[in-house]
């Protein structure tokens, strides 16, 4: 207990001191980040936290190992065989951000920098082999053990860096699932894991003393993925042996806010057309901001949230299975109404869900509507001479419910003679309709060119004008993808008549 605190206590000092000298580094070299349209501060603040964020943790380390000798706990963590590819993974993950910090990298090295420090972490041991619960029997992983643990390193790397949009948030964050952590493993006398989160605890309460808001110094790119880092490979490294493989949900539950919004990001930029790995506002602390909260109120929500999130982790593992059931239980209704009053469902309502399944199946051609005008689709294309085929029209406009339609199909030498082979067709649901007696704005008009394109060559067959009376009988939701089907069955069967 002893070690513990003293790494704990010479993080958090080395922390208060290595950060306002990293702050005049960056400043010295312009390694600012500027105010942009996505950026929520207004003046240039330096971006190389992360440089003392990653100094500070591994400076109690570097005294352990001079102290070993006395320090029964010093001696466990050098002669842990994992503690290799930890230090590797670590280093490759912090210069990546660094690099990213001040170059600014494409999206393909990033995840190829981040997969790159996972594989190198899981061969050296760190690798999530059997997923359990509190209750119920554990599932082995076998050969899924390496893209299970690859996707647990990518995703809290990347939902630590997003949660990194306000002063201290992602700092924040870090430190109270670290300090969740720290409980659990101190609790199960796994010291050397204990001893990791302490260190980190410590710096991060050394650089949120310039972090929070009004932030000094940004943790950065170099700072988040480190971080995202440390938590995914040490909540690994404290829940291998035995039953506290259960101890993974502590992260998982804990890093709830930020993992479901990282899930949820390349989720809502696909459903509005964007590139889904292109960074937008539309992240939980930039909702909360934008509905009122001020920066710091966010924060501090988002901090409340995580910390009933990280109690309610202990208690899971912790509990019986009844007791857990009912965590997840009220844990999960937690997150759907948190979800829905920040409006992060707006694409997913009942509505839009079966208007959704409802295009599928009808782009899919199961759909009785979709049948049904197929069958006439086919019965046009069938058609043998142009009386036949307007008949055939005809039924299909009644299906869509047209009121009347007008075509004229003409030959390629009357593209230069409008009056040679040329005949008009006309068509009325009901006898006695005159469009002229509606008014306009009642009124649907589709004018649509007959005409095929075969490279270069463009082969115009006619025009079809399609009139809808619009006051009592709107049009459907397929119907202009009905007209665009039936312009080309047209199409394909006068072109098949031409040929014979």
């Amino acid at each position: 207990m002893t070690t513990i605190l003293f790494t704990f206590i010479v993080a958090f000092v080395f922390a208060l001191v290595i950060t306002p000298v990293v702050n005049r580094l960056a400043c010295c070299y312009n390694l600012v980040d500027n105010p942009s349209g996505r950026k929520v501060h207004n003046v240039a603040v330096p971006r190389l936290g992360g440089i003392a964020i990653f100094l500070a943790f591994f400076f109690p380390f570097a005294l352990l190992f001079f102290l070993r000798q006395q320090s029964e706990a010093a001696d466990l963590i050098f002669n842990d065989s994992r503690i290799t590819g930890f230090l590797i993974g670590a280093l490759i993950v912090f210069v990546l951000g660094l690099i990213d910090d001040i170059i600014s990298l494409s999206s393909i090295p990033k995840f190829s920098g981040q997969i790159l420090a996972a594989v190198v972490a899981y061969s050296w041991g760190l690798k999530i082999s059997i997923v359990t619960m509190p209750f119920g029997d554990g599932l082995v992983l076998g050969i899924f053990s390496l893209p299970v643990t690859i996707f647990w390193f990518v995703l809290v790397i990347n939902a630590i860096n997003f949660s990194d949009g306000l002063d201290g948030l992602a700092a924040g964050i870090c430190l109270f699932v670290c300090l969740a952590l720290l409980f659990t493993c101190v609790v199960d006398n796994r010291i050397v894991v204990a001893l990791a989160f302490s260190s980190l605890a410590g710096t991060l309460i050394g650089f949120l003393r310039y972090n929070f808001n009004p932030a000094s110094i940004f943790m950065g790119d170099s700072g988040s993925y480190f971080l995202g880092y440390c938590l995914a490979a040490l909540s690994i490294a404290g829940s291998i042996k035995g039953q506290a493989t259960t101890a993974m949900l502590i992260p998982v539950i804990a890093l709830g806010v930020p993992l479901i919004d990282t899930l949820w990001a390349p989720v809502r930029r696909f459903v509005v057309g964007r590139n889904m790995f292109q960074a937008d506002q539309g992240h939980l602390h930039h909702r909360l901001v934008r509905i009122g909260f001020t920066h710091r109120r966010a924060v501090l929500l988002i901090y409340a949230v995580t910390i009933i999130l990280g109690i309610g982790a202990i208690g899971l593992v912790h509990a019986q299975s009844d007791m857990a059931a009912l965590i997840l239980f009220v844990l999960g209704i937690g997150a759907i109404f948190l979800t829905r009053y920040m409006g992060g469902t707006d694409f997913f309502t009942m509505h839009r869900v079966v208007n959704w399944v409802q295009d599928l199946s009808d782009e899919a051609g199961v759909s009785h509507d979709r049948r049904s005008f197929l069958n006439h689709q086919m019965r046009i294309s069938r058609a043998s001479d142009l009386n036949d085929l307007w008949q055939e029209v005809g039924h299909a406009l009644a299906s869509l419910e047209f009121d009347c339609a007008e075509c004229s199909f003409f030959s390629e030498e009357s593209l230069t003679d409008a009056g040679k082979k040329q005949e008009n067709f006309t068509w009325q649901r009901h006898d006695g309709f005159d469009p002229a007696k509606l008014t306009r704005p009642c009124l649907l008009k589709i004018e649509l060119p007959l005409h095929s394109i075969d490279g270069a060559h463009c082969r115009s067959f006619g025009t079809l004008l399609l009139i809808k009376d619009m006051s009592n009988n709107p049009a459907s939701h397929y119907t202009l993808k009905r007209v665009e089907h039936l312009r080309r069955a047209i199409v394909s069967a006068l072109m098949h008549m031409e040929q014979c």
